[in-house]
């Protein structure tokens, strides 16, 4: 694949041309639940955790849809073999799920898309799932060889990801896994992909990412690096899982009310090209979603002046309104259509890239919130392929139309 200039040493680079993405116009796909190649609809039932049947053809077939719309940046959930509909429960880091289409399916989506497309993908190096045979045999033998991929104690209990103990940390410390981990990244970057969304930033320590940006930047200058550093349901029982500098000094300030978004961000500046912005989520939840009255666009630009002045210049915050892991913009704001447009025409203005969740574009909110059993499932559902809101279709296209004919 032909490679662009761009960074090389994070936002400190001497850039000779705009990296990518600073004009792209990225979707965020949730491959199981965003469209089964030959059907309308998906089977299964998406408000069970269940595969229900979203692969990577089908994300072929919806190129010409997505097109259309304006968009020339595909964000990909984990495509990697996964013991979860999600994708996020890697057992496999080097090969692609089959209920996703196998390999050969995403070679051809890689040769569908390009030109045309930019394509990032999730990729999730701080741990893997508890069927992963390393971890099987690092916690069936004490004499494994990846017993030191791995943080057992003398019980035999092991370090995970918060409190999923069905998703064992990596010890991204030691050589040897160090050195797979970065392999995988390269080989997906080897095969076209244009950079990664970097699943909880927060667990691996900086010295991995510090090594994981010097060797994908000496191989692929212009692969985008874009971390999720999020601290949401983080705790005092958590701070051994964390590679985050100055995790205690957040955890306290966090627990006295304060909001440590921005300085979380911040811990990353060096070692990604840029962080999505919870910042910014934040602002429009808060003072749109949430407003009893609808702001002024001045108030609202004002804050968001303040929050971007804290980040240095080049530093790429993409923003977003809604993810897989959050609950939809729409039913944050009672499912009024015209705080979603306000929102988003504030959105589009900004410098920095958007990302717009799937279906967003369609009118999708849900019904419940997110902080229940399975929640996350409600702001996960299907697109209404038969029935979208083609009003509002049409708005989002108009954006995106009009933003790129300011960058040009």
């Amino acid at each position: 694949m032909k490679q662009q200039s761009g960074p090389v040493k994070g936002v400190a680079s001497d850039k000779t041309a705009a990296p990518w993405w600073n004009d792209a116009v990225f979707y965020q796909i949730l491959i199981d639940r965003f469209r089964r190649a030959g059907f309308d609809t998906l089977r299964g039932d998406p408000m069970k955790p269940d595969f229900c049947g979203g692969n990577l053809r089908g994300v072929i077939e919806a190129l010409p849809y997505l097109q259309k719309l304006g968009i020339d940046a595909l964000w990909l959930s984990p495509i990697q073999p996964t013991a979860a509909y999600h994708g996020y429960h890697i057992t496999n880091f080097e090969g692609v799920e089959q209920r996703f289409g196998g390999m050969a399916s995403f070679k051809a989506l890689m040769n569908a898309a390009k030109p045309d497309f930019r394509i990032i993908m999730d990729f999730v190096p701080n741990h893997v799932h508890r069927s992963h045979p390393i971890f099987l045999d690092a916690q069936k033998r004490k004499n494994s060889h990846f017993r030191d991929w791995f943080f057992f104690d003398d019980q035999g209990g092991y370090l995970c990801f918060l409190d999923f103990g069905e998703l064992p940390k990596l010890n991204l410390d030691n050589p040897e896994t160090r050195r797979y981990v970065i392999d995988c990244a390269l080989q997906w970057l080897e095969l076209g992909i244009d950079g990664f969304r970097l699943d909880h930033v927060l667990g691996p320590s900086m010295s991995f990412w510090h090594a994981f940006h010097r060797e994908v930047k000496a191989r692929f200058p212009s692969a985008y690096l874009l971390g999720e550093a999020l601290f949401l349901g983080v705790g005092g029982k958590h701070m051994k899982t964390l590679g985050l500098p100055h995790k205690r000094t957040h955890l306290k300030k966090e627990m006295r009310g304060e909001s440590v978004i921005d300085d979380i961000m911040l811990e990353y500046r060096d070692v990604m090209d840029g962080v999505l912005d919870f910042g910014f989520r934040e602002i429009m939840v808060n003072e749109i979603a949430h407003a009893k009255h609808l702001p002024s666009k001045h108030h609202v630009q004002s804050l968001l002046d303040k929050h971007y002045a804290k980040f240095p210049e080049g530093f790429s915050l993409p923003s977003f309104l809604d993810n897989h892991d959050i609950n939809r913009f729409l039913f944050e704001a009672k499912d009024r259509i015209n705080r979603l447009k306000l929102t988003s025409e504030i959105q589009f203005k900004q410098k920095q890239p958007p990302i717009l969740y799937y279906g967003t574009e369609a009118g999708m909110s849900q019904t419940r919130d997110i902080w229940c059993s399975h929640g996350d499932l409600h702001a996960r559902q299907p697109i209404p392929w038969n029935n979208p809101n083609p009003k509002l279709l049409e708005f989002y296209t108009d954006l995106i139309r009009r933003r790129k004919s300011r960058n040009r």
